[in-house]
């Protein structure tokens, strides 16, 4: 990740340098180790106004001017920020319906509980989910064009810039025939409040029983497409495997599931503090 310059204030304080003098200390610089961003930080510095009943207007609108410059500095800078989404254990599994899970399904679940659903329920217990991974496997019993499914509602921080979705997809078990056909999909959607949705990333792998190797752990990344002007209220994923041809059957862990990227953060305590220390600034002014 690249490294962006800041300016960030230390220790903002009003310190009693005569009637009308107003002191401002800060630190030095240093490294932000969340953002791992170089901070540079003005040196101490002084603004006295020319006398206690006749502040200096231009020295006022340069001090307003800095303190305003230094509050939205804040809302510049993005910070980094991971979401580990992989099952804790639990959830619905199993549950049966010839659609699987579709995006409207997801919007309706409660958020970061994990469901699983079969086509039919001859596919019993081909959906789990474990602590710290989901495993989805798929046999000939299924229809054709037909599997399983994982799906997931979840919440990302507010101001997101940029976004990815990593994981890992491990081939562990193989039954049948060999040449036994299936592809694997995942997309992730961002949803309105009224719950239409987008498909903001997609992967997919086919065939995946002849492109895996059983039991080498494959790493998976793929960005999100964000839409600036879109304002998601919430996100779902479905993790799907579909039966294409032939007999057999196989099964696949998936774990690490995360969704990492930058977001653009609230403003900071610091930065309000910088904004009614201006106000404070006005108000003796008028005195």
């Amino acid at each position: 990740m690249g490294r962006s310059a800041v300016f960030l204030p230390f220790c903002v304080s009003i310190m009693g340098e005569g009637d009308n003098s107003f002191f401002f200390p800060f630190g030095t610089g240093g490294k932000n180790m969340v953002t791992d961003s170089v901070i540079y930080i003005f040196d101490s510095f002084m603004l006295t106004p020319d006398s206690k009943s006749g502040t200096d207007f231009f020295v006022m609108r340069k001090t307003l001017c800095l303190l305003a410059a230094l509050a939205l500095s804040s809302l510049s800078n993005a910070a980094s920020f991971s979401l580990d989404l992989s099952p804790t254990g639990g959830g619905a599994q199993n549950t049966v319906s010839l659609d699987g899970i579709t995006p409207q399904d997801i919007f309706g679940y409660e958020t970061d509980v994990w469901h699983g659903t079969i086509t039919k329920s001859a596919l019993s217990g081909q959906v789990s989910l474990n602590d710290g991974s989901l495993g989805l496997q798929l046999g000939g019993v299924a229809d054709v064009g037909k599997g399983n499914f994982a799906g997931l509602k979840f919440d990302m921080p507010s101001g997101v810039e940029s976004a990815k979705m990593s994981f890992t997809i491990t081939y562990t078990s193989a039954w049948g025939a060999a040449n036994f056909n299936c592809d694997y999909t995942c997309n992730v959607y961002g949803f309105t409040t009224e719950g239409t949705s987008t498909v903001i990333g997609t992967w997919s792998l086919q065939n995946a029983k002849a492109s895996l190797t059983q039991n080498e752990p494959v790493d998976v990344s793929f960005d999100l497409q964000l839409d600036p002007d879109a304002d998601y209220s919430s996100f779902g994923l479905i993790f799907n495997n579909t039966r294409v041809a032939n007999a057999g059957g196989m099964g696949c862990e998936i774990s690490n599931i995360l969704i990492s990227g930058e977001a653009v953060p609230e403003p900071a305590t610091a930065s309000l503090g910088l904004l009614g220390l201006g106000a404070l600034l006005l108000r003796r002014r008028r005195n």
